[in-house]
């Protein structure tokens, strides 16, 4: 009977895990992503504390990708790493762009933002 039980139990997590990812994979709102052509560029930059590398990675709508080099994070020279960034925006922006979404998080060792440009 214990035995019974515990594999309910068992069969029922797994399945209420599986239900989870699902929706999670599939949440309102999110739609494909945009393929190579569809006119969109995608930067993320990625400061990180600490002994990994700093980034800045734009996929162009061609499919091609750039990769940039960043300072590693440090609070008290934010400016070097802005300005690298604020750098590429602009030049984006004069390519024919327009910025359509930004959005971004940090934790204590890494801070990530990303910007979605769209062709005009």
């Amino acid at each position: 009977m214990k035995r019974g039980i515990i594999s309910l139990i068992v069969i029922a997590v797994i399945i209420l895990a599986g239900v989870t990812l699902t929706a999670f994979n599939s949440a309102p709102g999110e739609g494909p992503n945009p393929e190579a052509g569809d006119g969109y560029v995608v930067v993320k930059a990625t400061e990180i504390y600490g002994t990994k590398p700093s980034s800045l990675v734009i996929i162009y709508e061609d499919g091609n990708i750039e990769e940039i080099q960043l300072n590693k994070l440090d609070a008290k020279k934010m400016g070097v790493n802005l300005l690298i960034i604020q750098n590429k925006l602009n030049e984006i922006k004069g390519k024919g762009y327009k910025l359509v979404s930004s959005f971004g998080g940090n934790s204590d060792n890494i801070i990530c933002s990303t910007y979605i440009f769209e062709k005009e």
